[in-house]
């Protein structure tokens, strides 16, 4: 369902993820954890699309379709959005 394949990513110059793999089946629930700092908001928002986060290298996919240059309208019609816990 979703593939990330050598993903690197930036926000104003500064390289925040840095060469990541991640591949979660339809049908899995998967959690991120890590110490502050270590990128899961920045990845959350590169897979979401969010303006100011730019691929600089690798591949998202969403059911076999590649998302990394969609916009977040395009990938929220597919089902693929960020929510915010308040």
């Amino acid at each position: 369902m979703l593939k990330i394949k050598d993903l690197h990513a930036e926000i104003d110059g500064k390289e925040i993820i840095k060469g990541l793999n991640l591949e979660v089946p339809k049908g899995e629930v998967h959690a991120i954890m890590g110490p502050n700092g270590s990128g899961k908001s920045t990845l959350s928002y590169v897979i979401a699309g969010r303006d100011g986060y730019d691929v600089t290298k690798g591949s998202i996919e969403f059911d076999g379709q590649d998302i990394t240059d969609m916009d977040p309208d395009e990938r929220a019609a597919l089902g693929l959005f960020l929510g915010f816990q308040y």
